[in-house]
């Protein structure tokens, strides 16, 4: 189990930004997730999946394009930035609507309102990355069920 942001240090210092104790531009933001993503794939993910082992991740690159590309940052250069990632075999998207996003975050970071996550959301509905698409609205069982089922038929 592993999340982006990491745990290394520039994974520690976005968070500050995402807290708001840090104001950096859009593009800077991008190229720190980015750094902070490869760092991560070096040193944890590529690691684990090179004993073969089962990595879960809470975020990856599809977050950097949603996001940053919601406050104004090409799509295009985003991807080429991420071209050095590792393409998951699964990816989950767990759709919920901002405004019950919002209503279940305790963090109140810096992207956490509606109309910021309404653009968030459409960047990610309109990706064709072949995402097992879930609606994240329901009770927590009923989609953690949901999403053990729908893995595993995606492996067999």
């Amino acid at each position: 189990m592993t999340a982006e942001p990491s745990k290394n240090r520039i994974g520690r210092f976005l968070r500050d930004v995402l807290s708001g104790a840090e104001k950096l531009d859009p593009k800077t933001v991008a190229l720190l997730f980015t750094a902070d993503r490869y760092e991560h794939l070096a040193n944890e993910i590529q690691p684990a999946l090179d004993e073969h082992k089962i990595v879960v991740c809470e975020r990856y690159y599809h977050s950097t394009i949603a996001y940053q590309s919601a406050q104004g940052v090409s799509r295009k250069w985003l991807l080429e930035l991420n071209s050095f990632v590792v393409e998951p075999d699964v990816t989950v998207l767990l759709d919920v609507k901002p405004s019950v996003g919002v209503s279940r975050t305790k963090t109140k970071e810096i992207f956490e309102n509606e109309e910021f996550l309404d653009r968030v959301r459409d960047n990610y509905l309109k990706m064709d990355d072949g995402f097992v698409k879930l609606n994240g609205e329901r009770p927590a069982e009923e989609v953690f069920r949901e999403i053990q089922d729908r893995i595993t038929k995606a492996w067999l």
